[in-house]
């Protein structure tokens, strides 16, 4: 008995290790639970169970498909296994596979709304519309499903020859304030598709009126009154939209497709465009709500499903992976774009920047290269490109890439602002503060209410000690525009702190640690503070504090410690010495000197093989940090921005 818990566990265990390890992986769709697990290993259901858990916990769609099919394997009536499965093997991109899944689950339990829901939609594309229109019309209802139900409902209703059944499906549909305008778009494609045109042209300018900011009825309008001969009122509504600030590929080539006289094509062409247009619809919108990645995935792989040629839909799944930091099945899904879609360029752009989060900048900057010299009137990359260089530390060439941007921009583009505000951080990190200040100046001439600007101006001017009332006038002005920003209110307690109003600073900069508590600069600044104040017990636990948080730079901690050891007062008197060349040795020098942990803040982009290379020229040395971070990887392949990781001495290496 013992002994066959014990391998029950053992296996459990060495399940969720699996699991962890193929987290972040590519995909491996095909794979069996038999690739995945020693030889010596049983499976069992708790076994399977837990691997698939965490695997889905981890965001590793096809591990927790693989896991949750063996466990279902063994338990094959289970209502819980047998939607988890279903799920994730259409979240996986396995919609083909999960319909059989769906049936079993639609005979145990009728609480699976999500499952008649698949049933109706894989009629719905067979042209079964009958047989879709049953399976919509079962299952336990929320609202969300009943929204979906209805509408998908209506378009098989419209393929049956039923237009009339079709609207008053939608008539009687109710849902949330927004559904109005939803249910208006879908009206007027349903009688565009009928071919009633002027009952069509009325529902979606009735849409319209209601929301002129959603792009697909701005879409749906202006294709829709471009047809009809109204071709003024299409283009207005497009400019309109576009100088909203919005920059939209689709919107533009529109625009220019009407110019030019040509008839644009209907948004929907039949029924299963039209049920894709309204997973589409739910799926982006969901996708963008915290938690809601899995069911934008699930309705945005059902919209392509019935729609294979949707870009719009191919480019929101993609934009999905990509949140997910599953970059690579990211990258496919954008690579699947159209050639000739309006949307292709910009794919091309988020392919360069999933290279740029795998660890793989070179790449990242070869496609933004490619991308620049096809089209170098384009910004976007000329920017992004600046980007990257940037957080190479290449600051002059990224300044170069910045005013190469701004060379081609139009006058009052609403982007031109952020142009300048970038270059000036480049020419201050490059160490050329005349031209920094005069672009930060000129960003807030284009743009004066930019809190990020007038933070960084400000600080940047009390750092040097000049424009000390102008710089701190301007943090103020940029915590009222963003009280809860931390970074801005801990600039304004530093301006505090440097022109000696401790009592203010002090305010402040607990403010600031309570908005931020876990950055190690903002609690040494109120650390500071508090010893200025008179407050040096509480400064020496809030620099005990940031200490164990693990400063970026190994200057700053080393200062940390030496105020631990020594006081503020001491190690500025150590500074000064150090400065007017008396040979009184720096705390801060002393204690840097003092053999310590060497540690690394992770970045985007990084990953454990990349950091193995670059400080130890190994990439097989990855294995040697896993070692050393044990109880802070709990799962190598999905590190994170801002974890900071031990890197142990290389062999030979004191």
């Amino acid at each position: 008995m013992l002994k066959s818990r014990a391998r029950r566990l053992r296996y459990a265990a060495a399940c969720l290790a699996i699991a962890s390890f193929f987290a972040g992986q590519a995909a491996f769709a095909d794979t069996t639970i038999s690739d995945l697990l020693p030889d010596d290993l049983e499976t069992t259901l708790s076994g399977s169970f837990l691997a698939a858990m965490n695997a889905a916990k981890n965001r590793d769609l096809d591990a927790a498909t693989v896991f949750f099919e063996e466990a279902l394997s063994r338990d094959p009536k289970n209502p819980f296994l047998l939607d988890r499965t279903f799920t994730l093997l259409i979240a996986s991109g396995n919609v083909e596979q999960s319909f059989p899944v769906a049936e079993r689950l639609v005979q145990v339990t009728d609480a699976s709304r999500m499952a008649q829901i698949a049933l109706g939609i894989q009629a719905l594309k067979a042209k079964k519309y009958q047989d879709s229109a049953e399976s919509l019309n079962k299952g336990d209802r929320n609202e969300l499903s009943s929204i979906t139900s209805s509408l998908l409902a209506a378009w098989a209703a419209q393929g049956s020859g039923e237009t009339d059944a079709a609207l008053k499906i939608i008539d009687t549909t109710q849902g949330p304030p927004w559904f109005d305008v939803f249910k208006r778009f879908n009206t007027a494609l349903i009688l565009d598709v009928a071919g009633r045109q002027d009952e069509a042209l009325a529902a979606i300018q009735a849409a319209y009126k209601a929301d002129p900011t959603a792009m697909r009825v701005v879409e749906a309008y202006a294709r829709m009154m471009a047809r009809a001969g109204k071709t003024t009122e299409a283009r207005e509504a497009l400019d309109k939209f576009a100088k909203s600030g919005v920059a939209l590929p689709i919107i533009k080539a529109l625009s220019d497709e009407i110019a030019a006289g040509k008839k644009p094509a209907p948004m929907v062409a039949n029924v299963a465009d039209g049920g894709g247009e309204v997973l589409y619809g739910i799926g982006s919108a969901l996708s963008t709500q915290k938690g809601g990645d899995e069911a934008g995935l699930v309705y945005l792989r059902l919209a392509l499903y019935l729609d294979p040629k949707s870009d719009i839909a191919r480019m929101a799944l993609a934009e999905v992976l990509q949140g997910m930091q599953d970059y690579d099945r990211s990258s496919k899904a954008f690579d699947k774009v159209s050639k000739t879609s309006p949307l292709r360029r910009t794919a091309d752009m988020q392919i360069a920047f999933n290279y740029d989060a795998m660890g793989k900048r070179p790449d990242a900057i070869r496609q933004l290269k490619k991308l620049a010299q096809a089209d170098p009137k384009d910004p976007e990359a000329l920017t992004s490109l600046g980007t990257l260089y940037r957080g190479d530390k290449h600051y002059l060439d990224a300044a170069d890439y910045y005013t190469k941007a701004i060379s081609v921009i139009e006058p009052g583009d609403p982007r031109d602002w952020l142009l300048y505000y970038y270059r000036g951080i480049a020419y201050q990190l490059a160490n050329e503060w005349p031209k920094a200040e005069a672009d930060l100046r000129k960003s807030l001439e284009l743009s004066p209410n930019q809190p990020q600007v007038m933070n960084y101006l400000g600080y940047s001017w009390i750092d040097q000690g000049i424009n000390i009332d102008e710089g701190t006038d301007l943090i103020k002005k940029a915590v009222e525009l963003k009280p809860d920003d931390g970074y801005i209110v801990d600039s304004l307690g530093w301006a505090y702190y440097k022109t000696d109003r401790y009592p203010e600073a002090v305010a402040q900069l607990e403010r600031a640690v309570s908005l931020l508590p876990d950055d190690p600069t903002i609690n040494d600044h109120l650390g500071d503070a508090y010893w200025k104040a008179g407050r040096q017990l509480e400064a020496t636990f809030q620099w005990a504090h940031a200490r164990d948080l693990n400063p970026e730079k190994p200057e700053d901690k080393a200062r940390i410690l030496a105020k631990l050891a020594k006081g503020l007062d001491k190690v500025e008197e150590s500074r000064v010495a150090s400065a007017t060349g008396n040979t009184v040795t720096d705390a801060t020098t002393a204690d840097a000197a003092k053999p310590m942990p060497k540690t690394l803040t992770i970045e985007a982009g990084d990953s454990l093989w990349k950091i193995a290379v670059e400080h130890y020229g190994d990439g097989d040395f990855y294995t040697r940090l896993i070692e050393a971070n044990r109880t802070k990887l709990a799962n190598p392949n999905r590190i994170f921005p801002g974890l900071v990781i031990e890197l142990p001495a290389a062999d030979g290496e004191k």
